[in-house]
């Protein structure tokens, strides 16, 4: 969603953790750079580096990329109206492999397809609610499956070659409390809606995945306090509620622990 600053041109640093699907350890490591076209326009980049660790292998690369333009509505009355469109563009094929064997979606550092967001942000007083559209184009080129000779659950994944994902609903709460010393908390509560199953190629054809459609619920609390200089400092702590069955994509988080800084 679309983000706030003060300055022409300012920067992001944003570092999490997270433990994913079969507690795969997640390092995300983010820059995005934004400008201030005018009072209400602005204009984002965000590049995240990514490592994985897990109990098939590990990997490291650039994530996917996110570019976005937001407009301000509003802005003079005790409400505002923030319209985007954003794309994420693919970094890779979502296609990483460790000893020659291919990897779930868990381990790769990229959903391995563009894809087209549409958002609208409602902010009044200490409410903010956002609501979000995103679309993936096409399948992505992840070759796993369960080997036929894994016995173990805990190295059996959500399949996920040559995934195709469904498209996306995203709606946001977010409530602002205040507090001493310029610093404040922020609850969230965020609901993901797929809309279609997705789907993979096994045996030479198309497998729509049972349960793979439906909400994700994520709860989440963000503790922000002002620095000096116009600099932010903002300590983040999500969980699900509630996931769907199969999670194909590999965006399970069954933790997440981040800090940034903004207005570098």
């Amino acid at each position: 969603h679309p983000s706030v600053t003060k300055n022409k041109i300012s920067a992001n640093f944003n570092q999490t953790f997270a433990l994913g699907e079969k507690f795969v350890f997640i390092s995300q490591t983010s820059i995005s750079l934004q400008y201030r076209l005018t009072a209400g326009t602005r204009f984002e980049l965000i590049s995240p580096f990514i490592f994985t660790y897990g109990n098939l292998g590990y990997t490291s690369g650039v994530g996917d990329m996110i570019i976005s333009a937001s407009q301000d509505f509003f802005k003079q009355k005790n409400y505002q109206l923030t319209a985007s469109l954003g794309g994420r563009l693919k970094t890779n094929h979502a296609n990483f492999a460790f000893d020659n064997e291919p990897l779930p979606m868990a381990y790769q550092t990229s959903l391995g397809t563009n894809d087209i967001i549409l958002g609208m942000q409602y902010s009044r007083l200490k409410w903010n609610l956002y609501f979000a559209y995103q679309h993936p184009f096409g399948s992505n080129k992840n070759a796993y499956l369960v080997p036929e000779n894994e016995t173990d659950p805990n190295k059996q994944y959500f399949e996920s070659a040559y995934l195709k994902r469904g498209d996306d609903l995203y709606l946001r709460a977010q409530y602002k409390l205040m507090l001493k010393n310029e610093s404040k908390l922020l609850f969230n509560l965020l609901g993901i809606y797929r809309i279609q199953k997705s789907e993979i190629l096994k045996n030479d054809q198309r497998i729509t995945l049972d349960g793979s459609s439906g909400l994700t619920l994520n709860a989440g609390v963000s503790f922000k306090k002002e620095l000096k200089n116009d600099r932010e400092l903002n300590i983040l702590l999500a969980f699900p509620m509630i996931d769907r069955d199969y999670r194909a994509d590999g965006l399970t988080r069954n933790i997440v622990f981040g800090v940034s800084i903004s207005n570098l």
